[in-house]
C-alpha cells in the first residue's frame, strides 16, 4: 500500500490501522510543511475558481456553523472577507494529480475516496462542532488550523444520522491541537469535531474514505434476491386467516436464505464485485481507444495502465479473464502468469512487453492482446510528445 504509507509517512501504516483506524484521531506532524504541495496549492485553488464552472452545491460557502445560501457566491470576495470558509467538493474529478491518487488510495483500502478543498480565514470557523459518516483525514497545505477533535455519542453513524439532530459532547476534546502545513489529521467516523483557522489563511484537503459496512452488503444482498423467484412470489394474504401460512412461507425463506448466507461462493462474489468496480483516475485515451494510432511509435509506443483493481481469473489453460469495473474481457493465447506480470506495472513500452514476452512475436502476439485492452479502456496510450 505504497500510496497509503506515504500519507501516513513518517508514521507507521501497520501501527496506525492497529491503533487508530475506525478508533482514534491522531495527528501525524509532516517531515516537511510541503509534503503535500505536489498535491494541492493556492494556484490550483484559484485555477479552480478561475477556470471552472462551478456551481453550487459543488462549491458553497460556511460562516459560524451554517452553510450561506447561494447567492452569497455572488460576491465571493466579500463573503470571505466576512470569514466565510469556502468548500468545494469532489477535486478528483477535476485535477489528474488528485484523481490518481484517490485512485491508488481506492485500489489500496478497497473503500470510495474524495476529496474536498477547504479554505478559511483567520478567527472564522466554517462549521459547527459534528461528525462526518465516513473516515476523514486532513491534510493541511498551507496556514494553521486549531482542531479540536471529541469522543463518539453515536457509534458508526450512516449517512442518515446527521449529527445536527444530536447534542455534541459536553466532554474536553482528546485532540486539541494547531495543525501545520505538512501536518496530517485522521479523525473516524462519529468522532465530534471543529476547527478554526489561526493567523493566517488556512488550505486543507479533505480525504473522505466511505467505507462499505454491513448494511452496504445487506442491500447487495436484497438486490440479489430480486433475481430468484422464491423471493418474487407474493406472500399469502395478509389476514388473520391465512397467518399461519404467511408465517411458514417467511420461515422457508430464511432458511434458504440462511443456507445461501453459509456458502463462501456468495460472499466471494459480493466482495469480488466490491474489489473491481475501482475508482479510475483517467477512463479515456483517445485516438487510440477509439482504433486510430494504436502503436503510434511501433514499440517505442508508451502505455498507461490506469490505477484500478483488477481480477484475473484463469479460465483454462492460456484462457484469462480479466475483469476491472464494469469492463470483463477475455484473453486467449496467453497465460496468467504473464497477464498478472503486465499488470503490476503502470507505465511501459512494446519494448518492454517484448522482454517480458521473449517467445511472442510483436506483429502476431504482442500488437492483438494489446490492441483488445486498448480499445478496452483497461491499458491506454500515452500520445507521443509533439
Amino acid at each position: 500500500m505504497q500510496t497509503f504509507a506515504t500519507l501516513l509517512a513518517p508514521h507507521s501504516g501497520e501501527s496506525f490501522l492497529q491503533n487508530n483506524w475506525l478508533k482514534q484521531a491522531i495527528i501525524i506532524c509532516g517531515n516537511s510543511p510541503h509534503k503535500f504541495s505536489h498535491l494541492f496549492s493556492w494556484q490550483d485553488f484559484n485555477t479552480l475558481l478561475n477556470f471552472h464552472h462551478l456551481t453550487y452545491p459543488e462549491i458553497r460557502l460556511a460562516k459560524s456553523g451554517q452553510t450561506l445560501p447561494e447567492k452569497a457566491y455572488d460576491n465571493l470576495i466579500k463573503s470571505c472577507q466576512d470569514g466565510a470558509t469556502v468548500i468545494i467538493d469532489s477535486l478528483q474529478t477535476r485535477l489528474p494529480v488528485l484523481a490518481e491518487f484517490t485512485a491508488n488510495l481506492r485500489n489500496e483500502l478497497g473503500h470510495r475516496t474524495q476529496i474536498n478543498a477547504y479554505c478559511s480565514f483567520p478567527g472564522s470557523q466554517g462549521f459547527a462542532c459534528h461528525y462526518d459518516s465516513h473516515e476523514v483525514f486532513i491534510l493541511q497545505i498551507s496556514g494553521d488550523k486549531h482542531w479540536r477533535v471529541f469522543s463518539p455519542t453515536f457509534e458508526f453513524p450512516l449517512s442518515k444520522h446527521r449529527s445536527n439532530l444530536l447534542d455534541p459532547p459536553t466532554s474536553d476534546p482528546y485532540i486539541n491541537q494547531v495543525l501545520k502545513p505538512g501536518d496530517l489529521l485522521y479523525i473516524p467516523r462519529g468522532h465530534w469535531h471543529y476547527a478554526v483557522a489561526v493567523d493566517q489563511p488556512s488550505l486543507h484537503l479533505t480525504l473522505g474514505v466511505d467505507c462499505q459496512t454491513g448494511i452496504d452488503f445487506a442491500d447487495w444482498m436484497t438486490e440479489e434476491l430480486q433475481e430468484n423467484p422464491l423471493w418474487r412470489k407474493s406472500l399469502p394474504l395478509l389476514n388473520s386467516t391465512h397467518r399461519q401460512a404467511c408465517r411458514q412461507h417467511l420461515r422457508d425463506l430464511i432458511q434458504k436464505w440462511i443456507e445461501q448466507l453459509k456458502t463462501d461462493e456468495f460472499i466471494d462474489r459480493y466482495l469480488d464485485e466490491q474489489f473491481i468496480q475501482g475508482q479510475p483516475s483517467t477512463q479515456f485515451g483517445f485516438p487510440a481507444q477509439v482504433g486510430f494510432s494504436l502503436f503510434p511509435e511501433g514499440k517505442k509506443t508508451q502505455f498507461y495502465r490506469p490505477p484500478k483493481p483488477v481480477k484475473i481469473t484463469n479460465l483454462s489453460e492460456y484462457r484469462i479473464e480479466i475483469c476491472t469495473a464494469n469492463k470483463r474481457i477475455t484473453l486467449k493465447g496467453i497465460s496468467q502468469e504473464v497477464i498478472e506480470r503486465l499488470f503490476q506495472q503502470t507505465r511501459f513500452s512494446g519494448i518492454d512487453l517484448c522482454n517480458w514476452l521473449p517467445k511472442f512475436d510483436w506483429e502476431a502476439d504482442i500488437c492483438p492482446m494489446m490492441t483488445q485492452l486498448v480499445l478496452s479502456g483497461v491499458v491506454l496510450v500515452e500520445p507521443p510528445q509533439l
